[in-house]
């Protein structure tokens, strides 16, 4: 994000790292703890569950807008299964 140097090598372990991001890569310390990032948890069930990519996506960002009590715009999920 930043384009900071980190103390990590490109040949060390992913798992050994720290503020490594599957799908961007190796943040800094500054960027990985920033205060604009947030998470979310998962049950492991429901990624097990839920073999279609998509409709994981749908789960996730349900779960995510009911953790800040956001009532999305549009109604995805009665648009996605007509």
């Amino acid at each position: 994000m930043c384009a900071r140097e980190t103390e990590y090598n490109i040949s060390d372990n992913i798992n050994l790292r720290y503020g490594y991001i599957e799908g961007m890569g190796q943040l800094c310390v500054h960027c990985y703890q920033g205060s604009s990032r947030s998470s979310i948890t998962v049950d492991h069930r429901t990624i097990i569950d839920t073999p279609n990519d998509s409709e994981l996506g749908m789960k996730v960002r349900r779960s995510y807008h009911e953790s800040i009590d956001l009532k999305p715009p549009i109604g995805w999920e009665r648009i996605s299964r007509k």
